[in-house]
């Protein structure tokens, strides 16, 4: 079995991408980027990763109109996923905020008014979330959602 004591923790923030090329090697505080660095080069590589899917799965329909989504896929692995995808809104703003985000993405024609009707329909069934506000990033992840299930229909 491995033993992570083993490894040199040098060579293991270099492999993360942690390590500070400009930094003073001598100054331990400053050779390796602060977390909030880290983390912030991390969410930008997932960003990017989830903008390049929802292009591939657009390729996959043969371009997008709008809505993208007129109404929600009637298999099983598209429900799955649309509760998915309420559950991460209402875990983050709650039952209000979710409901207020898919009367946005209505009113920006990423999805349609059955799509609306039915998401909303479901919307009590879910345990209480959070109460923060969506942020761009909580919204770009629902257009992946929205992308993924429209390429299910």
């Amino acid at each position: 079995m491995l033993d992570p004591k083993e490894y040199d923790p040098e060579e293991l923030r270099t492999l993360a991408g942690a390590a500070s090329p400009t930094a003073d090697p001598a100054d331990e505080d400053e050779r390796w980027a602060k977390p909030a660095d880290f983390l912030g080069q991390a969410e930008a590589s997932v960003m990017a990763a989830q903008l390049g899917d929802v292009y591939y799965l657009q390729a996959a329909q043969g371009g997008a109109e709008r809505p993208y989504l007129p109404s929600l896929p009637a298999a099983a692995p598209g429900a799955r996923l649309a509760l998915d995808w309420l559950e991460f809104l209402v875990a983050v703003g709650g039952h209000d905020r979710a409901e207020e985000a898919l009367h946005y993405y209505q009113r920006v024609q990423w999805i349609g008014p059955d799509a609306v009707q039915t998401l909303t329909e479901l919307l009590p069934g879910l345990s209480a979330g959070g109460n923060d506000q969506l942020a761009p990033s909580h919204h770009r992840t629902s257009l992946l959602f929205v992308a993924r299930l429209a390429a299910l229909r």
